[in-house]
């Protein structure tokens, strides 16, 4: 390990800011510095013998400019990396904002070095390049108003589940850059989408529900059911409902108890009152059982509500729960889930 890297990782790792950025600016290699040397010499030469043909100078102070904030964009990305990893939102978003005032001060500075406010042609020429390159590079400047947007508000933070349902994305953020989100998937991927996505389009911030800072986790659930089997209850199908083995007094009225009684209207009222009774349910902020409108497959039950656990396996376990004692007890009402006719029906029938 050379002496570079003995100093960078010392120093990277620290409490103390100061350490930190002098741990950063051992991060670059000598071999990255003089390319980037050799790159951007020819350049500076170039516009300054456009610009100032008389003098060699300003060349050098516009070398000189470059090299400087390349160095600050350069520490300032190796904070970043470190403090995305500590998830240190306030000292990501110190970066990026020096990164972009990095920017702006060499824009002056170029001003300044040629003297261009005297020189309207000049000016003009500036000003036109300026505005071709401010179009192709459109999706960055959205880029750096999305992330001051989003950061300012405090809508988007290292360690936050969001979900992106146009782009399918589904993960915890591990990286916000002035243009770039990185997000890790929950099956395993990884995606880089650019912040202005986030903007522009719907995303779903999960990570309040996820910490319990809420009434609990949003449960929707629709279930068709067979509108050929709704119908009035005979007496002995009530005193079958009574029974030890589905005893429903607990979770149904009484006096909604007799022959004639509309199964649907009974078997929704049972799913109301053994959810308020569910522990695993919250009876905050709401909870709906509801008909919903008839189509041409049946009639449709919604059961809306929020569960007590937000973790995602327990959620699931929960949940999954939750559907088969629904499914089960439409039996004991004499309700069936609707199914398109499958092989084995006609099969059946055929049989018959």
């Amino acid at each position: 390990m050379g002496l570079f890297d003995r100093i960078y990782k010392k120093n990277i790792s620290s409490d103390k800011l100061g350490r930190q950025i002098l741990g950063a600016l051992f991060q670059w290699r000598a071999r990255s510095f003089w390319a980037f040397v050799l790159l951007v010499t020819p350049l500076c030469i170039g516009v300054s013998m456009i610009l100032s043909p008389s003098s060699f100078t300003p060349c050098l102070y516009l070398l000189g400019l470059t090299l400087v904030i390349w160095l600050i964009i350069k520490v300032c990305r190796a904070l970043t990396h470190t403090f995305s990893l500590n998830r240190n939102d306030n000292g990501i978003t110190v970066c990026q904002i020096v990164i972009l005032a990095a920017i702006g001060f060499w824009i002056i500075g170029f001003v300044l070095i040629f003297d261009i406010k005297n020189n309207g042609r000049m000016a003009a020429a500036i000003g036109i390049i300026g505005a071709v390159l401010g179009w192709i590079f459109q999706d960055r400047v959205k880029g750096v108003a999305a992330f001051l947007h989003l950061r300012r508000h405090h809508l988007l933070n290292i360690g936050d589940w969001i979900r992106v349902p146009k782009l399918g994305v589904d993960g915890e953020i591990k990286k916000v850059t002035l243009t770039t989100v990185t997000l890790y998937n929950w099956d395993t991927t990884t995606s880089t989408i650019p912040i202005n996505v986030l903007q522009a389009e719907h995303f779903i911030n999960l990570q309040h529900m996820s910490e319990g800072k809420t009434y609990g986790r949003e449960m929707l659930k629709s279930f068709i059911l067979d509108t050929e089997c709704v119908r009035p209850l005979t007496g002995q199908e009530i005193e079958r409902l009574l029974s030890g083995e589905h005893d429903i007094r607990n979770y149904v009225p009484e006096d909604e108890l007799k022959a004639g009684a509309l199964n649907a209207h009974l078997f929704r009222l049972y799913i109301y009152h053994w959810l308020m009774n569910c522990s695993s349910v919250s009876h905050q902020p709401r909870l709906i059982i509801r008909w919903k409108e008839q189509k041409d497959s049946g009639l449709i039950l919604e059961v809306y509500g929020f569960l007590t656990e937000t973790e995602w396996t327990a959620y699931e376990w929960q949940q999954s729960e939750i559907i088969e004692h629904i499914v089960a007890s439409m039996d004991w009402f004499g309700l069936r889930l609707y199914q398109l006719p499958s092989a084995y029906d006609f099969k059946k029938e055929d049989a018959q």
